[in-house]
């Protein structure tokens, strides 16, 4: 059925409800942890390959990293909109543009905004997975010194404490969110079941 002069197609939802739906910013985090674990498993089978072979070589395990880091910085981020809804002074939108609060890869401060509860531990790990978002994708950090820690060697640990950590973000979201957004029970084998739906309304 042909449109009135000025009406928007259903397919542009206005910037403001994207921004305030927890449920959007989940789905890309779910969409970037399901690549990242592809990309681990495919790194772990490759360095296994090379361990038997004798050789060594560079892996992925920088990019699984990075992406993990992306991930748990939009889970941050459905947490804060789940929080100062729409209508609310604390909303990150102005004028049409996100706030610079929240526009950024600072996920120690984004946490905090959050009004997160985070252990040393984790504190220092949002720590790296920012280094890891601004240096992981390049093969130097931006300035001398900045990067050096998304140089180190990966092992069983790191996955394990990233997962533990995304899983304590999905956790948060839902309280967050009164339920509206459901905790994903198994962030490790997200990339293995069916694709997700696409949001539903929030709010």
């Amino acid at each position: 059925m042909p449109k009135s002069p000025g009406e928007k197609p259903n397919s542009l939802v206005p910037f403001e409800y994207v921004v305030g739906n927890p449920e959007a910013w989940q789905g890309v985090a779910h969409d970037l942890v399901g690549c990242a674990n592809i990309l681990l498993d495919a790194a772990l089978e490759r360095e296994q390959l090379q361990r038997l072979a004798g050789a060594r070589g560079s892996v992925s395990f920088r990019v699984v990293m990075m992406l993990y880091g992306f991930a748990s910085e939009n889970l941050i981020k459905a947490i804060i909109v789940a929080k100062n809804p729409i209508c609310g002074p604390s909303f990150p939108v102005s004028k049409g543009t996100l706030v610079g609060r929240f526009a950024n890869h600072n996920l120690p401060e984004l946490a905090k905004e959050a009004g997160l509860w985070v252990s040393a531990s984790q504190e220092h790990l949002l720590e790296r997975l920012k280094e890891f978002i601004e240096c992981g994708k390049y093969p130097v950090g931006r300035r001398e010194g900045e990067g050096r820690a998304t140089q180190v060697s990966f092992g069983a640990l790191d996955w394990s404490d990233v997962l533990q950590l995304l899983g304590y973000l999905e956790e948060e979201l839902q309280r967050a969110s009164g339920g509206l957004v459901a905790a994903h029970p198994d962030l490790r084998g997200i990339h293995r079941v069916c694709p997700r739906r696409e949001p539903a309304g929030y709010g």
